[in-house]
């Protein structure tokens, strides 16, 4: 009977090593695994919170759609004061979720700054 053939994806360095490892190895391997991919699950159905987002934004509600922010930005234009100092441009609301092991955020448009 032939060996089992590793999937494609996986990176030819562990492809190659794995064979090569005793039953113990094999088996602490597994479970090491089986624990990565529990706590990946796990964290999916976390709320992204604001540890998860960056310093400068103000977090306005946290909830299980998602976390909405406000947050200033630079626009990129060189001749803009925003680029050498000066306020930057906004508030500007976003919505942050979780989509599998990643942050993404959705714009949500421009933000009253009273709020």
């Amino acid at each position: 009977m032939a060996p089992p053939t590793a999937p494609s994806t996986l990176p030819k360095y562990i492809a190659d090593g794995l064979p090569k490892q005793d039953d113990e190895t094999l088996r602490d391997t597994r479970e090491y695994i089986d624990q990565l991919l529990a706590d990946r699950e796990r964290r999916r159905e976390e709320p992204v919170t604001e540890d998860d987002l960056s310093d400068d934004v103000d977090v306005v509600e946290e909830g299980s759609g998602g976390t909405v922010y406000h947050e200033y930005r630079t626009c990129g234009d060189d001749t803009c004061r925003c680029m050498t100092g000066g306020p930057k441009h906004g508030p500007y609301a976003y919505r942050a979720y979780r989509d599998g092991d990643t942050v993404q955020r959705e714009y949500l448009g421009k933000a009253d700054p009273d709020d």
